[in-house]
């Protein structure tokens, strides 16, 4: 078999003799849109940007300038049409996020770019009203929580997650589109208060993924928006015609259908609201369809109250790290015993999760502050597991691209220094056995080599850009490499 590996270089632009140098960046690779974070903590976005397609050697001037100061960033994709299959988008939609101190880093700041139909970021208007998060139109969002020393941002398709060391808090948002698609709608799902530091989050697949000292916290996605999702029965009510309609489904979940009207096709549809109450706690959700055919419902789950003018506030879910709700785990590096709800943190084992990206729906890589490896298999049913993956270098950098249908994965990890190791998992080394029987925890994955890239520049970064491609940071470059 034949391999081959074509290498691209691209110097980065020089916007004065006293520009600030690129200390990181961040890619999406489907509207291909760039940002280059640089050491004042000022942004430079570019709108498109193909390594492979680009016959210059040099990169242009940016589209759009965010001055400083701002810290962290990421990008959040949006798609107008749910989908099973989250983090897959069908259309190239996104917005860029990034975050900054408000008033004497009291607040937090976050400023949205919204990519356009004609190619260009543009400062968007973001409707938000819930406790805690309002919208000023020469600012941005301002967050109730302490900005302090260190602010993390996590983006997937239509949500985003804030993490504020100092005011121990992770906020998780829902992004969505509204109008003719110029402005969002920024919806406050969950707050979950920190009692124990993260360093790292992955928001991805239906999942969100706190690194923690000794592993990795598990969150489904979904029981954080939707509220506490368990076996609890659900009432549905809302008149018909005047009356009240109870249908009671497989599950035990009482439904009730919404008020309907017909229309020319002899199709019927809800057009007024429907609501739906949950017998334990007694919270209710609402969606409202609005004359744009939108319905603004519960993203998350939360629930919604109609206001006479038709405008919606959200409420929005409050919990515990530790508290063992909504279906959290705890997963322990090399390790048999896995904790269903707290960590016990021992002063001899400081390691910690830097790194946690995804290489299918299911899997995850991670890299611990030790730098070793580890390949998490989450499961919404509470069986996730941990498993070592054999490494011959002490990585420093990561970066993996999902890919669901793959025979194998392909994770790229250097030292962070001037090589770039390329790994092989087979995907049969990370599922079940022939046999049937589960994997344990703490087990050893064997990965190949299967070859090694030496750049003249010492590496800050790598940001994947498909399976078998990937973006590289030097000193003073940009390095694209793609396998074939």
């Amino acid at each position: 078999m034949v391999i081959a590996v074509e290498a691209r270089k691209f110097d980065l632009p020089n916007l004065s003799l006293s520009s600030p140098k690129v200390t990181s960046f961040l890619y999406e690779p489907n509207s291909h849109s760039l940002a280059l974070m640089h050491s004042d903590s000022s942004f430079s976005l570019f709108p498109s940007f193909s390594p492979f397609s680009s016959n210059s050697s040099f990169l242009p001037a940016p589209q759009t300038l965010i001055p400083n100061p701002f810290s962290s960033a990421c990008f959040v994709p949006l798609n107008r049409h749910s989908t099973k299959n989250q983090d897959f988008q069908d259309d190239k939609n996104v917005v860029f996020v990034v975050s900054g101190p408000y008033n004497g880093a009291s607040r937090v700041v976050l400023r949205f770019y919204l990519l356009g139909k004609d190619g260009k970021f543009v400062t968007a208007q973001v409707g938000c009203s819930q406790n805690g998060v309002r919208f000023d139109r020469k600012c941005g969002v301002i967050v109730d929580v302490s900005y302090g020393m260190k602010v993390m941002l996590c983006g997937s398709v239509n949500y985003l997650a804030l993490y504020s060391a100092s005011g121990g808090k992770m906020w998780v948002f829902g992004v969505k589109l509204i109008g003719s698609g110029r402005d969002l709608r920024l919806v406050k799902c969950a707050v979950i208060d920190c009692t124990l530091p993260i360093s790292s989050i992955c928001l991805s697949f239906g999942f969100l993924i706190m690194g923690e000292l000794r592993g990795v916290r598990v969150f489904p996605l979904r029981a954080l928006v939707k509220g506490r999702v368990g076996n609890r029965r659900r009432m549905r009510v809302a008149k018909v015609k005047g009356e009240e309609l109870n249908v009671e489904d497989q599950e035990g979940n009482v439904k009730v259908e919404g008020r309907y009207s017909k229309i020319t096709n002899g199709v019927t549809r809800v057009s007024h609201e429907s609501h739906e109450f949950d017998k334990n706690s007694g919270n209710v959700s609402s969606s409202k369809l609005l004359p744009d055919g939108h319905a603004y419902g519960v993203i998350g789950g939360v629930a919604l109250r109609s206001i006479a003018d038709g405008n919606l506030t959200p409420r929005s879910l409050k919990i515990r790290q530790d508290s063992g709700e909504c279906g959290m785990q705890f997963v322990l590096f090399n390790d048999s015993v896995r904790e269903e709800i707290k960590s016990r943190l021992m002063p001899s084992n400081t390691t910690k999760a830097v790194s946690i990206q995804a290489i299918s729906k299911e899997k995850f890589v991670i890299l611990d502050s030790n730098g070793d490896l580890h390949i998490l298999q989450v499961s919404k049913s509470g069986s996730s597991q941990m498993r070592q993956l054999t490494c011959t270098i002490q990585a420093r950098q990561l970066a993996t691209s999902p890919d669901a249908f793959a025979d194998s994965h392909i994770i790229w990890v250097s030292e962070g220094l001037c090589s770039v190791h390329v790994m092989v998992i087979p995907t049969s080394d990370t599922t079940e056995k022939e046999n049937g029987e589960s994997s344990n925890d703490g087990e050893i994955i064997h990965s190949s080599v299967t070859r090694a890239i030496f750049t003249s520049e010492n590496i800050q970064k790598m940001v994947p850009l498909a399976a078998n491609k990937v973006l590289i940071l030097g000193q003073d470059s940009l390095y694209a490499y793609a396998i074939s």
